[in-house]
């Protein structure tokens, strides 16, 4: 068996979670079946593409989400 073959549910069995990530897989399954969340279908994922500014690079993005992080480690509390 492959990962590709394994399912979310499945993955339980392969991995071994600890009972804290157990926990936390069950209340994040219960969470979207409250919610009826779905994955995203191929149509959807293009449409989220135009999103993103044109004039803007994710590159750029992420530099500076980066430097942003940085920075704030680096801050000294009084």
């Amino acid at each position: 068996m492959t990962s590709k073959d394994v399912t979310a549910d499945e993955l339980s069995t392969v991995e071994k979670l600890s009972p804290e990530q157990i926990r936390a897989r069950e209340r994040l399954k219960k969470l979207i079946d409250e919610q009826g969340t779905k994955p995203l279908n191929v149509e959807e994922l293009h449409a989220m593409g135009d999103v993103w500014p044109e004039d803007e690079s994710v590159e750029e993005f992420l530099a500076w989400r980066e430097e942003r992080r940085r920075a704030s480690r680096d801050r000294r509390l009084p």
